[in-house]
């Protein structure tokens, strides 16, 4: 706010705020003013009078926008740092883009402030600039909010918040911030989380945004880190008529260069251009067996995901369920009744309809197929440790086919390739074991994610700390931490075992080339899994 203003105008504007009952938010509303920017006219004419008020109500008022009649309605959501140029060939691309998509563009601002008191710590030779008046980019200027916005009804933009860059995890204490709506929190890292919800509702998810600004921080440890963290990135939000939406990260390069597999448009140097396939899409967690139907079509039927993104590699973890032999329900009789009467006792049945998923309904000529070595693929292994063959007759003989593999392979000294011999796949690259390498676009595919360091159990969180970009499975749930992610599950959402809240979802990962991934969560419910395709 200029600091020139009459001494008749700052009364004025005072008066107004008393009339508001001292609340920042609707007094700039009314002046046409950011929140904000009108915070600092009071903290310097009126400091000790705000100090002394005795609080509102509610300070944060929620703006609720309206649903679209038809098609979709986009948002783009990023945030900027005070006194930090854009990185311009990122604004171009994204202002184009937007053009090009109709979506609307919302920048929060955030504060970070720079003084000779906290910078004095400073590398000689790495000291930062230190400007004591603060500025926004001229650029961003339009496209700035700071309200708690709606953009769905389970879907809120926290442009309100003042979230530090140098904050780890900008989700932190978050997950119950706005309610049962999932909600998209403006930082300069990229982050995804599940927050779990009862079943019978959508689920949940943390997004935080990525930064249009150039990265510009204390040098000193929380900078020097948040600094590799920094992501010139937005989330895309696609918001359907019916309340349903849609997100995904868009993830710029040094250039500011990126690529939506949903519009399917790549923006180079301000200019979209069609998307011309991608290098991977990691599917979430098959369960062949237990497979929801709806997603199933989704993803492999004609005209679905997989036709639409033309994968270089298409990467399948968890694609055997093992009901047949789950070692879990094994001395469990119910279990096995149950198995009986349904006609799913069969461990070549279940391996026979594995194989045609994966030879004729997945297959593509243009794609190569990669079966990851999962947890649940090593049920066939315990089960030939456990099993005797000589009472289980239904699946003697494909007992003992996969035992000669076992003692030939040991007679040999080298690993029995189990699971390759009972999928005995004559399209796909099966993996026995997670001792292979699958680095893909600088990233690691190779684990399903179930075993992590030192034997222990694995998670996101621990695969993010090596340091090392892994693609992951077997967390059913959708994850971004810095360089690891996470797909969920192609699987019916209640498998029996998963009882109480869940933070599963029909979560899969494209990786585009050049590395950048976005998490692309499909609706089962209405078939769709995107706002639409964008023509140029």
């Amino acid at each position: 706010m200029a600091s020139n203003l009459t001494k008749k105008e700052i009364e004025r504007r005072l008066e107004l705020w008393r009339s508001f009952g001292m609340s920042s938010q609707r007094t700039s509303e009314h002046l046409g003013l950011d929140r904000r920017t009108f915070d600092r006219f009071v903290d310097r004419h009126a400091a000790e009078e705000k100090l002394s008020s005795l609080g509102q109500l509610e300070q944060t008022e929620i703006v609720k926008l309206p649903l679209p009649v038809k098609g979709c309605t986009r948002y783009l959501l990023t945030c900027a740092q005070n006194n930090t140029d854009i990185h311009r060939g990122f604004w171009e691309n994204l202002e184009a883009f937007a053009g090009v998509i109709d979506a609307q563009i919302m920048v929060s601002s955030f504060t970070y402030k720079k003084t000779s008191l906290n910078t004095s710590n400073e590398k000689k030779g790495k000291e930062s600039d230190i400007t004591l008046s603060e500025w926004f980019a001229p650029e961003i200027e339009p496209y700035i909010t700071s309200d708690l916005t709606l953009l769905a009804p389970t879907l809120a933009w926290c442009s309100n918040l003042q979230i530090l860059p140098t904050a780890v995890n900008p989700c932190s204490g978050m997950a119950d911030y706005t309610g049962e709506a999932s909600s998209v929190i403006p930082h300069t890292k990229v982050r995804m989380e599940p927050v779990p919800t009862a079943m019978d509702k959508p689920a949940k998810h943390l997004y935080s945004t990525g930064a249009c600004t150039l990265k510009n921080y204390i040098q000193q440890k929380a900078g020097q880190k948040a600094e590799f963290h920094h992501v010139f990135g937005a989330l895309l939000v696609e918001v359907m008529p019916d309340g349903n939406w849609f997100a995904r990260q868009i993830t710029a390069n040094g250039k500011g260069d990126f690529d939506d597999c949903g519009t399917e448009l790549s923006m180079r140097g301000g200019a979209a251009r069609p998307l011309k396939g991608v290098s991977v899409l990691s599917w979430g967690d098959i369960h062949r067996v237990n497979i929801d139907e709806d997603i199933r079509r989704m993803c492999w039927g004609e005209g679905g995901i997989l036709d639409t993104l033309r994968p270089k590699y298409q990467i399948f973890n968890d694609l055997t369920d093992g009901e047949s032999h789950n070692p879990h329900e094994q001395k469990n009789h119910h279990a096995q009744h149950r198995l009986f009467l349904e006609g799913k006792n069969s461990i070549r049945a279940e391996f026979d309809g594995d194989r045609e998923f994966l030879d004729k309904e997945a297959n593509r000529d243009w794609c190569e197929s990669i079966v990851i070595w999962s947890n649940h693929d090593e049920f066939i292994r315990r089960y030939l440790m456990s099993s005797d063959y000589r009472r289980d007759h239904q699946n003697a003989s494909f007992i003992l086919r996969l035992e000669l593999e076992v003692y030939t392979a040991i007679e040999e000294g080298r690993d029995p390739e189990v699971y390759a011999k009972a999928l005995n796949s004559a399209t796909a690259e099966v993996y026995s074991n997670d001792n292979d390498s699958l680095v893909i676009e600088g990233i690691d595919f190779t684990r399903h994610g179930h075993t992590g360091q030192n034997g222990s159990r694995g998670s996101v969180a621990q695969f993010a700390k090596s340091g090392a970009k892994t693609s992951t499975g077997h967390s059913h749930a959708a994850w971004i931490i810095a360089g690891a992610s996470s797909a969920g599950t192609c699987s019916k959402l209640d498998l029996g075992y998963n009882k109480g809240f869940s933070s599963w979802s029909h979560t899969q990962t494209v990786t585009h080339k050049g590395g950048k991934r976005q998490q692309v969560t499909c609706n089962a419910a209405t078939g769709l899994w995107r706002g639409g395709k964008v023509k140029v």
